[in-house]
């Protein structure tokens, strides 16, 4: 007769007992199985943790829900709770105890350590780089210094080999410090000096801040302002030159002696037109610069109705080949 196996066990194994006599005299070996318990693994192990898990989850979702409706339906819920005990009894007995998942979680991580275990033995060995030996030959000592003379095309070294393959390279020299170039002094003359001079070829970008102001009061008296002077000074409110032009009209003119970097800005236009009308009762504004305008300016100058006389106007007016600012042909701009 054939023995069956039963599924998720080890098949029986069978071990030899002391043979027994049959008739005529024979000897006759007889065998029994013998039933062995099956190894738990990890697998199986794992999968009863997720199970209970994933019960004990929803039962706790079941018994909120039933809460909720118990007290709304309080004797539903005392019917119902008097079916499910007996249930929930049959549950709890068929879960696996705790000691038997404990059990297979420890056969599991010996099995998983005794696997890592025979793999390092198996495994080859790594090689291991060994250190180079040493040099088969002697190295021979650094030649002197003094062997090799100096001469117009061999190197001239300033003190002996150190490890026999580098020289000490000479200290670099210090760069001399950056001195900018000074600039030129501003020429400076007086009222007499400039009423006596060629105003055509003066330049008026090397003068210095004061004497741009008498130029610019020469020009005016060369031009029929005879009663022009300069008030610049610490009070002067934004006006350097006073004067009354051919026609009668009260000439006020600031000057400002800018690089050609630096341009005026509606800032100082305004700063002058708060001044001008208000505080010297000017007819005519004018505004000389060696500079140019930015276009703000120049807008706030035509909405004020100040003259605005930049670097090639004001060479135009020294030159004759433009107008002065209150002659024919002047603009506001």
């Amino acid at each position: 007769m054939i023995d069956e196996v039963t599924p998720g066990r080890e098949p029986l194994a069978e071990e030899p007992l002391p043979a027994r006599e049959v008739r005529g005299g024979a000897r006759r070996p007889r065998r029994v199985r013998r039933m062995r318990r099956a190894r738990p693994t990890v697998r199986s192990g794992s999968l009863a943790v997720v199970l209970a898990a994933a019960l004990l989850t929803g039962l706790a979702l079941a018994f909120q829900g039933f809460a909720r409706w118990a007290g709304e339906h309080p004797g539903w819920a005392v019917l119902l709770g008097l079916v499910a005990v007996p249930v929930l009894y049959a549950l709890l007995r068929g879960m696996p105890h705790a000691r038997e998942l404990r059990r297979a979680a420890r056969a599991g991580m010996a099995e998983a350590e005794a696997d890592a275990l025979a793999a390092t033995r198996t495994a080859p060995p790594v090689p291991v780089d060994e250190p180079a030996g040493p040099p088969t030959h002697a190295q021979e000592p650094p030649p002197a210094a003094d062997t090799f003379p100096p001469g117009p095309e061999g190197p001239t070294l300033a003190a002996p080999f150190r490890d026999g393959r580098t020289a000490p390279l000479p200290e670099p020299e210090a760069p001399e410090p950056y001195a900018p170039e000074p600039e030129p002094e501003a020429a400076v003359l007086t009222a007499a000096e400039l009423d006596g001079a060629d105003l055509a070829t003066l330049d008026f970008a090397a003068l210095d801040p004061d004497t741009f102001e008498e130029a610019v009061a020469a020009l005016c008296r060369r031009d029929g302002c005879a009663d022009a002077e300069t008030v610049g000074g610490a009070g002067d409110l934004g006006a350097d030159v006073l004067a009354t032009a051919p026609d009668g009209r009260r000439v006020v003119i600031q000057c400002k002696r800018y690089g050609p970097e630096n341009k005026v800005g509606s800032q100082d236009l305004q700063r002058f037109g708060g001044t001008c009308w208000s505080v010297h009762g000017a007819q005519l504004a004018v505004l000389v610069t060696t500079s140019e305008f930015t276009a703000p300016a120049e807008e706030y100058a035509e909405s004020s109705g100040i003259r605005c006389v930049d670097g090639a106007d004001l060479a135009a007016w020294a030159e004759g080949t433009g107008p002065a600012p209150w002659g024919p042909g002047a603009t506001v701009r």
